[in-house]
């Protein structure tokens, strides 16, 4: 490869609070990108761009810049750290060549960290560990290893050696300059590589530099070791060497066939859709036109641009790792342009557990918030929202309250709509208690001219749904049959108690044609009126979600928690004491625990932590 032609997509990725931003403005401080630094505190940040991001000192959208240092592009995405925005930080890792963990020194391994962590592994997405902050008073970097070897990986190599910890004179040298850390690593390596282990054995240590390098790069590209640097980025130390690591660790993610995958959507100030997109392979040229794979739809290419720092540029042409800006109508959230025989795969984080309804007193603001939500929800299809088929109130889906508030503040700011998001409630979903059969015989049954015939069956919790065909393509063909199917999909999205229905075999066992009237669309229809009937005979019981959660507290409050966990139908490991602080682990309900947060920081008195997701669990709801 040209080395000057190298394009890297690098994403830093953290917990709240442990310095993403600063980071990123401090690479491109170095690029030469901008002439000054800019503050979380002080809003002036070229990737917290949004007047809520600036307002409250957190990162809500995933923002994207290009930097140039030493003759590698990088693409730099800088992703949100809050657990309520996760489906950000998701979408963004299916583009990445590599990622810069951050972790604060004062704060150590946090939940938020371990969720990062474990889901770019699966993903194999090569990853640097860089410990920021490293100057606060009060740092134990022995205490930071053990947190990463605990609860992170053991497969980590410290490649710097630091004085002075805790103060303004920290000092950052390489690993090299000291024996005892020399040979520590030396000797993790040879436990992963025979080759340099050979090396080792024969070699003094002075002379195998050159050797670890090579050795530990080539586990770090197939993400089974993890280098560690430090650096305290508010004050620009650890800049240079983790930017050098960047270029040089890290290699493009390459396809021999046209490939680009659309990552993230939004609006430009003067309102136009920008469609950002990464290019694994091939080209894509101004006024051309492309397929999206696995549809019939194709995208031509109006207006195109490439990042210069946060700024895009016109340009006639783009390639295999860029990440390029169409401004289009046409493109969705994962799309892909291309036809590539082999996809990156997709890794779920995490599922939004929460739904809440939109006011809109009268049908003035009723249409300015649904024409709002039909924007967001194209920018962050996780969000989603829906009329309710009864009510017909609005509902969003969320990931937690901290979302709800920014989404008041959205409409309020950005759409100058000023309305209540209510109290969110628990997303449930249904399964069918019995087995059951139902039918609907055209012209008999009803007026249209299909027939369908459905039997469902309970599986077990965590199953999904299973569709099966017991009608032959001879007796009905496969766009009618296809119908069908679709007609299921969308009858199973609200069940008898008005949710989504899941943990179930759906079979097509019965049907009847008539070749002068009927029409696909009769079969659609028809199917998922004959799901609806099937499940309201079968009955359904709902399904509650179960949240993973890890609480810090102080240890005469280890005791209440215990209690409080048990109370709230969870349970708990055994506490683990470090210190004055107590950790504890397990598994709870999301409509019992929804509100422990407030009552956990009240009665420790703000020194209780607590962070919880969704487990990908659920469970019978039963009585409280």
């Amino acid at each position: 490869m040209d080395y000057n032609k190298k394009k890297l997509s690098v994403g830093i990725v953290a917990h709240v609070d442990a310095g993403k931003t600063t980071i990123t403005e401090q690479f491109l401080y170095k690029a030469g990108i901008i002439k000054s630094i800019g503050r979380v505190d002080t809003g002036n940040t070229v990737t917290d761009a949004m007047e809520l991001e600036k307002e409250r000192g957190i990162t809500i959208k995933t923002s994207t810049v290009s930097l140039n240092w030493k003759g590698t592009t990088i693409n730099l995405l800088d992703t949100p750290g809050h657990m309520d925005f996760i489906a950000e930080v998701e979408r963004s890792l299916s583009v990445l060549d590599g990622v810069v963990l951050a972790i604060s020194a004062r704060e150590g391994v946090q939940p938020q960290t371990k969720v990062l962590f474990n889901a770019l592994k699966r993903m194999n997405i090569p990853v640097i560990l860089f410990i920021n902050k490293v100057d606060r008073m009060g740092v134990n970097l022995s205490k930071v290893y053990s947190d990463i070897e605990k609860y992170l990986t053991k497969d980590y190599f410290p490649l710097e050696i630091l004085e002075d910890t805790g103060t303004r004179e920290v000092i950052i040298k390489s690993f090299v300059t000291d024996e005892a850390l020399t040979q520590y690593n030396y000797e993790k390596l040879s436990m992963q590589s025979d080759a340099f282990m050979e090396k080792y054995l024969e070699e003094p240590p002075e002379n195998l530099h050159a050797e670890f390098d090579d050795h530990l790069l080539a586990l770090v590209r197939n993400s089974k070791a993890f280098p560690i640097l430090h650096g305290v980025a508010l004050h620009g130390i650890g800049m240079d060497p983790l930017l050098d690591a960047i270029s040089s660790w890290f290699e493009m993610s390459l396809s021999n066939e046209l490939y680009a995958r659309v990552y993230k959507v939004d609006r430009d100030e003067k309102g136009f859709r920008r469609c950002f997109t990464r290019l694994f392979g091939g080209e894509i040229k101004l006024r051309e036109t492309y397929p999206l794979s696995g549809t019939d739809r194709q995208v031509k290419i109006l207006n195109l641009s490439l990042l210069k720092g946060a700024k895009p540029v016109p340009v006639e042409v783009v390639s295999e790792g860029d990440i390029a800006i169409i401004y289009s109508d046409q493109l969705n959230i994962e799309d892909i342009i291309g036809s590539p025989s082999v996809i990156r795969d997709d890794f779920s984080i995490s599922t939004p557990t929460l739904k809440a309804t939109v006011e809109a007193p009268d049908l003035a603001i009723r249409k300015e918030v649904l024409n709002a939500l039909t924007i967001l929800t194209d920018e962050d299809p996780f969000l989603g929202f829906s009329i309710h088929p009864e009510t017909e109130e609005i509902v969003v889906t969320l990931f937690g309250l901290v979302q709800k508030e920014i989404l008041e503040a959205t409409l309020k700011y950005r759409f100058d709509i000023d309305t209540v998001i209510k109290k969110p409630d628990i997303i449930y979903l249904e399964t069918p208690r019995n087995e059951a059969e139902a039918v609907l015989r055209m012209y008999k049954d009803h007026y249209l001219p299909a027939t369908v015939g459905l039997k469902i069956k309970p599986l077990p919790i965590g199953s999904g749904v299973r569709y099966i065909t017991n009608v032959s393509f001879g007796d009905l063909k496969k766009p009618f049959q296809n119908a069908v199917e679709e007609g299921v999909a969308f009858g199973l999205k609200s069940g008898p108690q008005g949710n989504v229905v899941t943990d179930l075999e759906v079979s097509f066992v019965y049907s009847e044609f008539n070749s002068v009237d009927s029409t696909p669309s009769d079969y659609r229809k028809t199917a998922e009126q004959v799901v609806i009937m099937a499940l309201k005979s079968a009955e359904t019981s709902l399904l509650e979600p179960i949240l993973d959660y890890e609480v810090s507290v102080p240890v005469y409050a280890v005791g209440r928690v215990i209690a409080d966990m048990i109370k709230m139908k969870g349970n708990v490991s055994t506490p683990e004491i470090e210190g004055e602080f107590g950790f504890l682990y397990g598994e709870v309900p999301a409509r019992t625990s929804n509100l422990y947060a407030a009552e956990l920081a009240d009665y420790t008195e703000g020194k209780g932590e607590l962070s919880m997701r969704f487990s990908g669990k659920r469970r019978p709801l039963s009585p409280l």
